[in-house]
Order: structure tokens, then C-alpha cells, then sequence
């Protein structure tokens, strides 16, 4: 089964919002790994290593 879930720090909400919007500093960012390492930590999750993708280097026919 395959899902995904967004994640976020608290305070994520000031660059999204209308009135008053702010920018989030570079270390307040949720990183790929970092994400990785809460699920695994969190709920004892098991990552695969994802599939590689084919090339979009499409040839011509002739």
C-alpha cells in the first residue's frame, strides 16, 4: 500500500496565510531525511529504497 503525508513544523501556517505573511527561515524547513528518520522512529516504519526511474529520452522511429 502505498500513501503519503505532508509534514511540518509548528508555525508553518505564516507563509501560507493571507493577512500578515511572513517567510520560514531555511532551518525550520522539514527535511527528506529528517522525515524518514521520525516515521521509522515513530511508528517502527520500514522504508524501501524507492525504484529507479526509466529515462525520458524518448528515441525516434524512423
Amino acid at each position: 500500500m502505498d500513501f503519503y503525508v505532508v509534514l511540518g513544523r509548528r508555525g508553518e501556517r505564516v507563509a501560507h496565510r493571507k493577512r500578515k505573511c511572513g517567510r520560514v527561515g531555511h532551518g525550520h524547513h522539514v527535511t527528506k531525511e529528517e522525515s524518514m528518520k521520525w516515521f521509522e522512529k515513530m511508528y517502527d516504519g520500514i522504508i524501501f529504497q524507492a525504484k529507479k526511474k526509466k529515462s525520458m529520452i524518448r528515441r525516434r522511429r524512423r
